[in-house]
């Protein structure tokens, strides 16, 4: 099975309703459809078991939050690339996933463009179209992000890394840094649209910050992390620091080295 499409919600009916139109629509059928409901009292639960016979996979019952859904999402997929189209976001068009096989899928993440959209009732308007850069760089995912919504992840990566929960709007950046810039996996940027973003989601209104300098905190060494936060010389190495660059794999592996050790002596400590 190619893709494992996985919508998460609580108490978004109407935002649900435009996700599952435009998974169950797609032509491309060699896919698995997941829905993670977190015990909606909306009418979002009757919703699903009216498209029941579409979806593969659906529960409905309290969660943890975004990220503690996904996992869920994640534990019980079987496709070889996984998906995140939440309530609210949809595929472009039908022919999505179709336009996708036909490209040459063989990286650890592949990303196609997004449209940001504002629903109001019946009327969706555009409001701006991202374009993930074609070679992906610790700089733009410093100051940047992916949409999720437009990315397929091997389903690998993700049940070896799953969301960090503790982590409320930020965890999907986090595991882009984890595994693009610490792991060195590989990257592709497809040259179509694939979903309309809703831009009044959660994340598009919550300072971002904050989380980001706990990932740097958890992820490093303190010191390590304050390097990371030294803007100006941060800016500097970040701008450099690409796959072409000549010391490109010796800074990673060097803040491998510090993660890892950092970690052990974290734990000696505890233990």
């Amino acid at each position: 099975m190619k893709f494992s499409i996985i919508t998460i919600n609580y108490n978004n009916c109407e935002g649900l309703r435009r996700t599952l139109e435009s998974v169950v629509s797609q032509t491309f059928r060699d896919f698995e459809y997941i829905v993670i409901d977190g015990g909606s009292t909306d009418g979002s639960k009757e919703l699903i078991e009216q498209y029941a016979d579409r979806i593969d996979y659906w529960v409905s019952e309290p969660d943890k939050g975004i990220y503690n859904a996904m996992n869920k999402g994640i534990a019980v997929a079987k496709g070889v690339y996984c998906n995140f189209m939440n309530s609210g976001d949809s595929f472009v068009d039908s022919s999505v996933l179709d336009k996708l096989v036909k490209e040459r899928l063989v990286s650890d993440i592949i990303v196609g463009r997004s449209r940001g959209v504002k629903v109001t009732g019946d009327r969706i308007d555009f409001v701006y179209v991202s374009n993930p850069p074609q070679n992906i760089t610790a700089k733009y995912l410093f100051d940047h992000s992916l949409n999720h919504q437009a990315c397929f992840i091997r389903t690998c990566l993700l049940k070896k890394n799953n969301y960090r929960e503790d982590l409320k709007i930020v965890s999907d950046w986090a595991f882009f840094f984890d595994e693009l810039i610490l792991r060195d996996a590989t990257y592709q940027c497809l040259d179509c649209i694939v979903c309309n973003y809703d831009t009044e989601g959660v994340s598009s209104n919550v300072d971002l910050e904050e989380e980001r300098k706990l990932y740097f905190y958890t992820a490093f060494s303190k010191r390590m992390a304050d390097f990371f936060y030294d803007r100006d010389e941060l800016h500097e190495i970040l701008y450099r620091w690409t796959p072409q660059c000549r010391h490109y794999k010796f800074i990673t592996w060097m803040c491998l080295m510090i993660n890892r050790l950092w970690k052990v002596k974290k734990n000696c400590r505890l233990g």
